[in-house]
């Protein structure tokens, strides 16, 4: 035999033992060795969960007190104004007349949306403003976007009364 088909046997050998070994040794080791990242990252995950809801605990009560800061409570934000309306209504000298469903606008393009909820109070002019104004500043609920007032008369007994038509708009994220 020549010496370059020495050369050829031994480097064809050599490829044979290397994927031999490779498939019977080191293909094990990977899997293994793969296997044994994943469980550490899970056990770091496992010991850094107590600091975590630590966090979050303290992360919870901060936004418990900035809701309770802005007369916020629960989850619903109609059933909120509802009864912050009820609240005022008691207090001073308005009727809620209506209160429609909330009318949801979602912007197709950015994924925001608006929410409006439109009701109507009854009541004198001082109370609604005092009304009008606790909402918009006192509490979050979102911003006046429409205030309309109209005088009526009932025409049984002849009496006027005025009635105000809100529109409060409140951006959703």
């Amino acid at each position: 035999m020549q010496q370059k088909t020495k050369n050829i046997l031994l480097i064809v050998g050599l490829f044979c033992m290397l994927l031999i070994a490779y498939q019977y040794g080191f293909a094990k080791t990977f899997t293994l060795r793969s296997e044994v990242a994943k469980l550490e990252h899970e056990k770091d995950k496992y010991l850094a969960a107590p600091m975590q809801l630590a966090a979050l605990t303290k992360k919870k009560q901060q936004l418990d007190a900035v809701l309770a800061k802005n007369n916020v409570e629960g989850n619903s934000v109609q059933q909120n104004l509802l009864k912050t309306l009820n609240t005022l209504s008691n207090t001073s000298n308005i009727k809620i007349i209506a209160f429609e469903e909330p009318h949801v606008f979602t912007n197709e393009t950015t994924n925001e949306g608006t929410t409006t909820y439109d009701f109507i109070l009854q009541g004198d002019y001082k109370a609604l403003i005092q009304v009008i104004y606790a909402l918009e500043q006192q509490y979050s609920f979102g911003n006046i976007a429409r205030v309309k007032f109209e005088k009526k008369k009932n025409f049984r007994t002849g009496a006027r009364y005025l009635q105000c038509r809100l529109l409060l708009q409140r951006l959703n994220q």
